[in-house]
Protein backbone atom coordinates (compact mmCIF):
# COMPACT_ATOMS: atom_id res chain seq x y z
CA UNK A 1 0.00 0.00 0.00
CA UNK A 2 3.00 1.98 0.89
CA UNK A 3 3.64 2.79 -2.79
CA UNK A 4 -0.23 3.97 -3.74
CA UNK A 5 0.18 6.18 -0.39
CA UNK A 6 3.42 7.53 -1.76
CA UNK A 7 1.71 8.51 -5.77
CA UNK A 8 -1.42 9.91 -4.10
CA UNK A 9 0.73 12.22 -1.90
CA UNK A 10 2.68 13.37 -5.22
CA UNK A 11 -0.40 13.81 -7.38
CA UNK A 12 -2.19 15.66 -4.43
CA UNK A 13 1.01 17.85 -3.32
CA UNK A 14 1.03 19.02 -7.42
CA UNK A 15 -2.52 19.50 -7.77
CA UNK A 16 -2.25 21.77 -4.39
CA UNK A 17 0.28 23.68 -6.46
CA UNK A 18 -1.57 24.71 -9.36
CA UNK A 19 -4.18 25.07 -7.41
CA UNK A 20 -2.10 28.17 -5.35
CA UNK A 21 -1.38 29.70 -8.54
CA UNK A 22 -2.55 33.86 -8.46
CA UNK A 23 -5.82 34.11 -10.24
CA UNK A 24 -6.14 36.95 -12.87
CA UNK A 25 -7.70 39.06 -10.10
CA UNK A 26 -4.33 39.16 -8.53
CA UNK A 27 -2.40 40.31 -11.82
CA UNK A 28 -5.31 42.63 -12.06
CA UNK A 29 -4.30 44.22 -8.28
CA UNK A 30 -0.86 45.23 -9.49
CA UNK A 31 -2.78 48.13 -11.10
CA UNK A 32 -4.15 48.90 -7.41
CA UNK A 33 -2.32 50.86 -5.37
CA UNK A 34 -3.53 50.32 -1.47
CA UNK A 35 -3.50 46.03 -3.10
CA UNK A 36 -0.29 46.16 -5.51
CA UNK A 37 2.30 45.29 -2.99
CA UNK A 38 0.48 42.14 -1.60
CA UNK A 39 -0.02 41.18 -5.46
CA UNK A 40 3.60 41.38 -6.24
CA UNK A 41 4.70 39.71 -3.31
CA UNK A 42 1.87 36.33 -3.95
CA UNK A 43 3.21 36.65 -7.49
CA UNK A 44 6.93 36.21 -6.10
CA UNK A 45 6.46 33.22 -3.34
CA UNK A 46 4.43 31.37 -6.33
CA UNK A 47 7.83 31.72 -8.81
CA UNK A 48 9.82 30.74 -5.87
CA UNK A 49 8.17 26.95 -6.13
CA UNK A 50 9.21 26.25 -9.80
CA UNK A 51 13.20 25.11 -9.03
CA UNK A 52 13.02 22.50 -12.58
CA UNK A 53 12.47 23.82 -16.15
CA UNK A 54 8.79 22.06 -16.51
CA UNK A 55 5.94 22.91 -19.05
CA UNK A 56 4.25 24.72 -16.19
CA UNK A 57 6.94 26.40 -15.49
CA UNK A 58 7.06 27.67 -18.83
CA UNK A 59 3.08 28.35 -18.77
CA UNK A 60 3.45 30.76 -15.53
CA UNK A 61 6.45 32.94 -16.26
CA UNK A 62 5.06 33.63 -20.00
CA UNK A 63 2.18 34.55 -17.60
CA UNK A 64 4.33 37.33 -15.76
CA UNK A 65 6.50 38.19 -18.65
CA UNK A 66 2.85 39.19 -20.55
CA UNK A 67 1.98 40.51 -17.55
CA UNK A 68 5.34 42.59 -17.07
CA UNK A 69 4.65 44.27 -20.57
CA UNK A 70 1.02 45.35 -20.00
CA UNK A 71 0.97 46.77 -16.39
CA UNK A 72 1.77 50.63 -16.79
CA UNK A 73 2.95 50.82 -13.19
CA UNK A 74 7.04 51.65 -12.95
CA UNK A 75 6.95 49.82 -9.35
CA UNK A 76 4.97 47.06 -10.59
CA UNK A 77 7.47 46.65 -13.37
CA UNK A 78 9.96 46.37 -11.83
CA UNK A 79 9.06 43.58 -9.23
CA UNK A 80 8.09 41.55 -11.95
CA UNK A 81 11.08 41.99 -14.12
CA UNK A 82 12.56 40.09 -11.01
CA UNK A 83 10.13 37.31 -10.57
CA UNK A 84 11.10 36.53 -14.12
CA UNK A 85 14.88 35.87 -12.88
CA UNK A 86 13.15 32.99 -11.01
CA UNK A 87 12.38 31.17 -14.45
CA UNK A 88 14.24 27.72 -14.79
CA UNK A 89 13.48 27.65 -18.48
CA UNK A 90 15.68 30.47 -19.26
CA UNK A 91 19.50 30.67 -18.79
CA UNK A 92 20.70 32.50 -15.88
CA UNK A 93 22.36 35.86 -16.53
CA UNK A 94 25.35 37.74 -15.15
CA UNK A 95 24.85 40.80 -13.59
CA UNK A 96 28.79 41.53 -14.50
CA UNK A 97 29.30 43.11 -18.06
CA UNK A 98 30.99 40.36 -19.95
CA UNK A 99 33.57 42.95 -21.48
CA UNK A 100 36.78 42.99 -20.60
CA UNK A 101 38.04 46.60 -18.59
CA UNK A 102 40.41 48.36 -20.25
CA UNK A 103 43.58 48.04 -19.19
CA UNK A 104 46.30 51.15 -18.55
CA UNK A 105 49.76 51.11 -18.34
CA UNK A 106 51.32 52.47 -15.30
CA UNK A 107 52.43 55.81 -14.66
CA UNK A 108 55.92 56.09 -13.75
CA UNK A 109 56.13 57.32 -10.47
CA UNK A 110 58.72 60.55 -9.71
CA UNK A 111 58.54 60.65 -5.81
CA UNK A 112 59.09 58.00 -3.49
CA UNK A 113 54.85 58.29 -2.64
CA UNK A 114 54.13 57.27 -6.15
CA UNK A 115 56.25 54.78 -6.09
CA UNK A 116 55.80 52.97 -3.59
CA UNK A 117 51.90 53.27 -4.52
CA UNK A 118 53.24 52.00 -8.16
CA UNK A 119 54.80 48.87 -6.27
CA UNK A 120 51.98 48.48 -3.87
CA UNK A 121 49.78 48.04 -6.43
CA UNK A 122 52.28 46.10 -8.41
CA UNK A 123 52.22 43.59 -5.21
CA UNK A 124 48.26 43.38 -4.71
CA UNK A 125 48.27 42.20 -8.35
CA UNK A 126 50.34 39.58 -7.49
CA UNK A 127 52.69 40.45 -10.30
CA UNK A 128 55.82 39.73 -11.53
CA UNK A 129 59.03 40.56 -9.45
CA UNK A 130 60.64 42.04 -12.85
CA UNK A 131 57.52 44.38 -12.80
CA UNK A 132 58.67 46.08 -9.25
CA UNK A 133 59.49 49.50 -9.58
CA UNK A 134 61.83 49.42 -6.43
CA UNK A 135 64.52 46.91 -5.56
CA UNK A 136 65.22 46.02 -1.87
CA UNK A 137 67.94 47.90 -1.99
CA UNK A 138 65.92 51.13 -2.74
CA UNK A 139 63.07 49.83 -0.21
CA UNK A 140 65.72 50.07 2.69
CA UNK A 141 66.88 53.36 1.77
CA UNK A 142 63.41 54.55 1.88
CA UNK A 143 62.77 52.93 5.19
CA UNK A 144 64.72 55.60 6.62
CA UNK A 145 62.74 58.59 5.16
CA UNK A 146 62.01 61.68 7.25
CA UNK A 147 58.73 61.59 7.05
CA UNK A 148 56.80 58.16 9.33
CA UNK A 149 54.06 57.95 6.55
CA UNK A 150 56.32 57.23 4.20
CA UNK A 151 58.89 55.55 5.86
CA UNK A 152 56.20 52.91 7.83
CA UNK A 153 54.77 52.72 4.07
CA UNK A 154 58.25 51.23 2.79
CA UNK A 155 58.45 49.05 5.90
CA UNK A 156 55.46 47.24 4.83
CA UNK A 157 56.26 47.13 1.30
CA UNK A 158 59.46 45.78 2.29
CA UNK A 159 57.98 43.45 4.58
CA UNK A 160 56.16 41.68 1.82
CA UNK A 161 59.22 41.88 -1.01
CA UNK A 162 61.53 40.53 1.57
CA UNK A 163 60.54 39.60 5.34
CA UNK A 164 64.32 38.63 5.61
CA UNK A 165 65.43 42.51 5.29
CA UNK A 166 62.81 43.89 6.89
CA UNK A 167 62.84 41.98 10.35
CA UNK A 168 66.02 43.70 11.69
CA UNK A 169 65.05 47.42 10.67
CA UNK A 170 61.45 46.75 11.62
CA UNK A 171 62.78 45.81 15.14
CA UNK A 172 65.60 48.80 15.05
CA UNK A 173 62.50 51.48 13.64
CA UNK A 174 60.67 50.30 16.80
CA UNK A 175 63.31 50.92 19.51
CA UNK A 176 63.57 54.38 18.42
CA UNK A 177 59.59 54.98 18.35
CA UNK A 178 58.39 56.53 21.74
CA UNK A 179 54.67 57.64 20.37
CA UNK A 180 51.85 55.00 21.28
CA UNK A 181 50.29 55.52 17.63
CA UNK A 182 53.65 54.65 15.50
CA UNK A 183 54.66 52.04 18.24
CA UNK A 184 51.48 50.38 17.06
CA UNK A 185 52.05 50.50 13.68
CA UNK A 186 55.68 48.96 13.61
CA UNK A 187 54.03 46.33 16.07
CA UNK A 188 51.73 45.20 13.49
CA UNK A 189 54.46 44.80 11.26
CA UNK A 190 56.77 42.83 13.32
CA UNK A 191 53.64 40.44 14.35
CA UNK A 192 52.90 39.73 10.53
CA UNK A 193 56.76 38.81 9.98
CA UNK A 194 56.96 35.04 9.00
CA UNK A 195 57.27 32.87 12.42
CA UNK A 196 60.89 31.59 11.41
CA UNK A 197 62.19 35.37 10.38
CA UNK A 198 60.09 36.39 13.74
CA UNK A 199 61.87 33.51 16.38
CA UNK A 200 64.98 34.82 14.23
CA UNK A 201 64.91 38.33 14.89
CA UNK A 202 63.16 38.64 18.18
CA UNK A 203 65.77 40.64 20.64
CA UNK A 204 66.12 38.99 24.12
CA UNK A 205 67.27 41.99 25.45
CA UNK A 206 65.15 45.43 23.95
CA UNK A 207 67.10 48.39 23.25
CA UNK A 208 64.28 50.64 23.37
CA UNK A 209 63.41 52.87 25.96
CA UNK A 210 60.27 54.27 26.12
CA UNK A 211 57.71 52.07 28.22
CA UNK A 212 55.33 52.18 24.63
CA UNK A 213 58.31 50.30 22.44
CA UNK A 214 59.01 47.76 25.21
CA UNK A 215 55.25 46.53 25.65
CA UNK A 216 55.43 46.19 22.25
CA UNK A 217 58.63 44.24 22.55
CA UNK A 218 56.80 42.11 25.01
CA UNK A 219 53.52 41.43 23.48
CA UNK A 220 55.42 40.74 20.04
CA UNK A 221 57.76 37.64 22.38
CA UNK A 222 55.27 36.46 24.44
CA UNK A 223 52.92 35.92 20.72
CA UNK A 224 55.76 34.68 18.58
CA UNK A 225 59.05 34.13 20.65
CA UNK A 226 57.22 31.66 22.86
CA UNK A 227 56.78 28.76 20.03
CA UNK A 228 61.01 28.82 20.50
CA UNK A 229 62.10 26.71 23.52
CA UNK A 230 65.73 28.11 23.70
CA UNK A 231 64.59 31.71 23.31
CA UNK A 232 61.75 31.16 25.65
CA UNK A 233 64.50 30.30 28.31
CA UNK A 234 66.25 33.66 27.59
CA UNK A 235 63.16 35.66 27.64
CA UNK A 236 62.23 34.79 31.36
CA UNK A 237 65.38 35.99 32.70
CA UNK A 238 64.74 39.58 30.60
CA UNK A 239 61.20 39.52 31.50
CA UNK A 240 61.19 38.70 35.51
CA UNK A 241 62.08 41.86 36.78
CA UNK A 242 59.90 43.62 34.77
CA UNK A 243 57.17 42.09 36.80
CA UNK A 244 58.04 44.00 40.03
CA UNK A 245 57.78 47.26 37.77
CA UNK A 246 55.37 50.09 39.17
CA UNK A 247 51.48 49.63 37.22
CA UNK A 248 52.32 50.77 33.68
CA UNK A 249 51.83 49.75 30.28
CA UNK A 250 55.08 48.10 30.34
CA UNK A 251 54.31 45.61 33.91
CA UNK A 252 50.60 45.17 32.44
CA UNK A 253 52.25 43.65 29.31
CA UNK A 254 54.97 41.82 30.86
CA UNK A 255 51.96 39.72 33.47
CA UNK A 256 50.05 39.53 30.20
CA UNK A 257 53.19 37.19 28.58
CA UNK A 258 53.79 35.58 32.03
CA UNK A 259 51.37 31.99 30.54
CA UNK A 260 53.29 31.50 27.67
CA UNK A 261 56.98 32.67 28.75
CA UNK A 262 56.92 31.03 31.91
CA UNK A 263 55.56 27.46 33.38
CA UNK A 264 54.46 25.62 36.44
CA UNK A 265 58.27 25.12 37.51
CA UNK A 266 58.76 29.07 37.57
CA UNK A 267 55.63 29.90 40.27
CA UNK A 268 57.85 30.06 43.48
CA UNK A 269 59.50 33.09 41.65
CA UNK A 270 56.78 34.29 40.01
CA UNK A 271 54.65 34.27 43.53
CA UNK A 272 57.43 36.16 45.19
CA UNK A 273 57.13 38.62 41.99
CA UNK A 274 53.50 39.27 42.71
CA UNK A 275 54.03 40.47 45.99
CA UNK A 276 53.36 43.85 47.08
CA UNK A 277 51.78 44.81 43.57
CA UNK A 278 48.92 47.50 43.55
CA UNK A 279 45.61 47.40 43.27
CA UNK A 280 45.68 47.66 39.25
CA UNK A 281 48.34 44.94 38.68
CA UNK A 282 47.31 42.59 41.52
CA UNK A 283 44.15 40.80 39.68
CA UNK A 284 46.45 40.67 36.71
CA UNK A 285 48.86 38.68 38.67
CA UNK A 286 46.77 36.58 39.94
CA UNK A 287 45.38 35.60 36.58
CA UNK A 288 48.74 35.25 34.93
CA UNK A 289 49.49 32.61 37.95
CA UNK A 290 46.04 30.53 37.36
CA UNK A 291 46.94 29.89 33.98
CA UNK A 292 50.67 28.80 34.03
CA UNK A 293 50.57 25.78 31.99
CA UNK A 294 52.46 22.66 33.45
CA UNK A 295 54.94 22.65 31.31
Amino acid sequence: MKPFVLLFACVAGLVGHAAGAPADATFAELAVPEKRLAAQQAILDHSRGFTNASPEAKAWFERVRTAAKTVENPEAQAALQQVLLFDPNTKPRLPLNPKQPNTYEDPEGTTPETKLAHLERVLDQRRSAKEYPLTVEELVALTKHEDFATAQRANRLLRRVSSSAAAPILWERLAKLSQRSQVQEVEDEILRLPLSQAIKHTPVEFAGTSLASKAAWVRIAAVRASKSSKVRTALKAALLPLLKGPANELTEAAWAAVPRIFAEADRAALTEAAQGLSERLAPKAKAALEALPAK
